[in-house]
């Protein structure tokens, strides 16, 4: 006997993701240092001081790794 329907027990695990989200967000939110990265580092894309991903592996010489 089940007690939930798979529509309900898909709509728990989303509730259940999201509560996971909101809980790194309040971690990431409460370390000053951090934020203060995050917002240089957005300003910096904003700035187009950015390299494409595969430019950035062939400097670091990690082609083969992905």
């Amino acid at each position: 006997m089940t007690l939930l329907t798979s529509e309900e027990k898909e709509l728990l695990m989303r509730a259940a993701n999201l509560m996971d989200e909101l809980l790194e967000t309040l971690e990431v939110i409460q370390n000053k240092e951090l934020v203060k990265d995050l917002r240089v580092a957005l300003r910096e894309v904003k700035e187009g001081k950015t390299k494409p991903l595969d430019e950035l592996m062939r400097e670091l010489s990690l082609e083969e790794e992905i």
